[in-house]
C-alpha cells in the first residue's frame, strides 16, 4: 500500500487546523528577532544612548530589555503550559484551542497599545499575555494530532505542527524585511497587527474540528469516538471500515482502562513511578535538549549576531534563512515516519555539532568576517537550520506526544513543554550577556555544539524507535520494560493479542455478575 492510504481529506484537514497554534509560535519569535536589528523601533522603544568615534548618537534597547523581551515571552509559554492539562483534561482539546485563541488576542491587543508613549515593558506584556496561548498550543497540539492519527502516519502529521510554525518564521521575516527602514510606526504596528488574523482564524475554524477520540473514550463517550474514528479512518483493501474503527474503540477503551488501573488516582507524581519515570525522562530530555542546541538563540538572536559580526544584508539573509528553514521542513512530511525517530535525532545531533562549530570558529578566527569566511559562516548557519529542521525541531514533540500513557498524556507533554521552554527562557535571557557583557560573540556557537554532542549521546541510550506503532501497543511495551534498542525489532503481536482477550474476559466476567445480581434481585 502507498505511504499516504490511510490519510482522508478529513484527517488531513485536522492535521491543518490543529497545527494553526503554532503558526503564532513561529511568527511571534521571527518578527522580534528581527526587529530587534531595526534602526528605528531601537530608536522609538530604546533607552541605551552610544556615541560613535564621530560624535553620532544612537539609541538602541539594552541587553536587558532585549533578554526581557525574549525571555519573558518565554516565560509565558511556560505559563500556559501549566494551564493546558486542566483545559485539556476537563473540557477537552477543542475548548483548548478556543481559549488559546481568545488569550492570543488579548495579548495582540496589549502589544497594539504600547505604541502610545513607546512603552517597551507593555509591550513586553503583551508578548508575555500572547505567549501564554503558545504554551497551551504547545502542549494541547502534540496530544491531539497523535491522538486523532493512525500509527502509520503518526509522525507524519504531527510534523505539520513544526511545518505550520515554519511559515510562522517566514511570514514574519517577510513582513519585517518590508518594514524595518521605514521611519513610522508601521514598523512595528503591521507585525503586530497580523497577531489578530491566526486566533480570529482559530476561533472561526475550531467548530468544525472534531474532539479527540481518545479524549472521548477517556469520558466514557463511546458512541461519539466511533463517529470521529469513522470519519477520520479509511477501510484499505480487505477491511471493513465499521469492524476497523470498533476494534480500534475496543483497544483505546482496553488500554484506558487498564493504565487508569496502574495508575489510579493520576496525580502529578505518577509521572515519576515505575515504568512511567522512563516515559517521561524520554519526553522532558528531549525538549530540554532541544533547546540546549540554541534554537532560541537562532530565532531571538541571529539578526542581532550578524550585525555585530559586520555580515552585509543582513535582513536579506534572514529573510531567505526562513524561507530555507520551511522548505527543509517539508521532509518532515516523510522522514519521521520512512527513518524513524531515533535515527532524525542522532544524525541531527551530529550535523548540529558540526555546523556550529564551525560557526564558532569562524568567529574565533575572525572578529569580521569578510569574504570566504563570512560564506562559510551564513553557509553553516544555514546547514545548521536544514538539518535541525527536520529532526530536533519536530521529534522532540512527536516523540513527548506519543511516548507518554493516556492516563498521563497531557501532564507529560505539559511538564516536558514547560521543562523544555525554562532551558529556553534561562538561553533566551543569557545569550545577550554572553555575547556582549563576556564579549564572546559568535563563539558561543561552541556551548550550542557542546549540547548537540550531549543530545546525541541522550538519544543513543534512552530513546527507542516508536515508528509504526500504536500507542495502545506502546503503553504495554513500556510496562513490559523492552529496552531501548530491542523496541524496533520488538514483536508485539503476542502480547496486543494476550491483552485483547484479558479484556474480553474481564468485560465478560463484568457482564455475567451484573446478571447473576440482576436474576438475585
Amino acid at each position: 500500500m502507498g505511504f499516504y492510504s490511510e490519510l482522508t481529506p478529513r484527517l488531513a484537514l485536522v492535521s491543518f487546523l490543529g497545527s494553526l497554534g503554532a503558526l503564532s509560535f513561529g511568527y511571534d519569535n521571527g518578527w522580534w528577532g528581527i526587529i530587534l536589528g531595526a534602526p528605528y523601533f531601537n530608536d522609538q522603544f530604546g533607552h541605551t544612548v552610544t556615541t560613535g568615534p564621530d560624535g553620532s548618537t544612537k539609541i538602541s534597547l539594552s541587553s536587558t530589555e532585549q533578554s526581557c523581551g525574549s525571555g519573558l515571552g518565554t516565560a509565558g509559554i511556560m505559563l500556559g503550559c501549566m494551564i493546558a492539562p486542566y483545559i485539556n483534561n476537563r473540557w477537552g482539546r477543542k475548548m483548548s484551542f478556543m481559549v488559546l485563541a481568545i488569550i492570543g488576542i488579548v495579548g495582540a491587543l496589549v502589544q497594539s497599545l504600547s505604541t502610545i508613549g513607546r512603552q517597551i515593558w507593555v509591550l513586553i506584556v503583551g508578548k508575555v499575555i500572547l505567549n501564554m496561548s503558545v504554551g497551551i498550543a504547545s502542549a494541547t497540539v502534540g496530544v491531539y494530532l497523535s491522538e486523532c492519527a493512525p500509527s502509520s502516519l503518526r509522525g507524519v502529521l504531527m510534523s505539520n505542527y513544526n511545518i505550520v510554525q515554519n511559515v510562522g518564521y517566514v511570514v514574519a521575516a517577510a513582513t519585517v524585511f518590508g518594514v524595518v527602514l521605514k521611519t513610522s510606526i508601521i514598523n512595528w504596528m503591521l507585525p503586530i497587527g497580523l497577531q489578530f488574523v491566526l486566533p480570529i482564524a482559530i476561533l472561526v475554524s475550531g467548530p468544525f474540528l472534531p474532539e479527540s477520540p481518545r479524549w472521548l473514550v477517556s469520558k466514557g463517550r463511546i458512541d461519539e469516538a466511533v463517529k470521529v474514528l469513522r470519519s477520520l479512518r479509511v477501510a484499505l483493501p480487505g477491511e471493513d471500515l465499521e469492524a476497523k474503527v470498533w476494534a480500534e474503540v475496543e483497544e483505546i477503551k482496553a488500554a484506558f482502562e487498564e493504565m487508569k488501573a496502574l495508575h489510579e488516582g493520576v496525580g502529578v507524581l505518577e509521572l515519576f513511578r515505575g515504568a512511567n519515570l522512563r516515559r517521561t525522562a524520554i519526553a522532558v530530555g528531549l525538549q530540554c535538549l532541544q533547546q540546549a542546541q540554541g534554537v532560541g538563540f537562532v530565532a531571538n538572536y541571529t539578526t542581532v549576531l550578524l550585525l555585530s559580526l559586520g555580515i552585509s544584508n543582513v535582513y536579506v539573509i534572514v529573510l531567505v534563512l526562513y524561507v530555507v528553514l520551511l522548505v527543509t521542513s517539508l521532509g518532515a512530511f516523510y522522514l519521521p515516519d520512512k527513518l524513524g525517530r531515533r535515527t532524525l535525532l542522532l544524525v541531527g545531533s551530529a550535523s548540529g555539532a558540526v555546523w556550529m562549530g564551525i560557526i564558532g570558529a569562524v568567529s574565533t578566527v575572525y572578529k569580521t568576517p569578510t569574504g570566504g569566511a563570512a560564506n562559510l559562516l551564513v553557509a553553516s548557519l544555514f546547514l545548521w537550520i536544514s538539518f535541525f529542521s527536520n529532526t530536533w525541531s519536530p521529534m522532540p514533540w512527536t516523540v513527548a506526544a506519543e511516548i507518554s500513557s493516556g492516563p498521563l498524556r497531557e501532564m507529560t507533554l505539559a511538564l516536558a513543554s514547560f521543562s523544555g521552554f525554562g532551558v529556553g527562557l534561562i538561553v533566551t535571557f543569557v545569550s545577550p550577556f554572553i555575547q556582549e557583557t563576556a564579549g564572546l560573540g559568535g563563539k558561543i556557537a561552541f556551548i550550542w555544539m557542546g549540547f548537540s554532542v550531549v543530545s546525541g549521546v541522550y538519544a543513543f541510550f534512552l530513546v527507542p524507535e516508536l515508528k509504526g506503532r500504536s500507542l495502545e501497543e506502546l503503553d504495554y511495551m513500556f510496562e513490559a520494560r523492552i529496552p531501548t534498542r530491542k523496541f524496533n525489532k520488538f514483536d508485539s503481536a503476542v502480547m496486543m493479542e494476550e491483552k485483547r482477550r484479558e479484556h474480553v474476559k474481564a468485560e465478560f466476567e463484568e457482564e455475567k455478575q451484573e446478571t447473576e445480581l440482576v436474576e438475585k434481585v
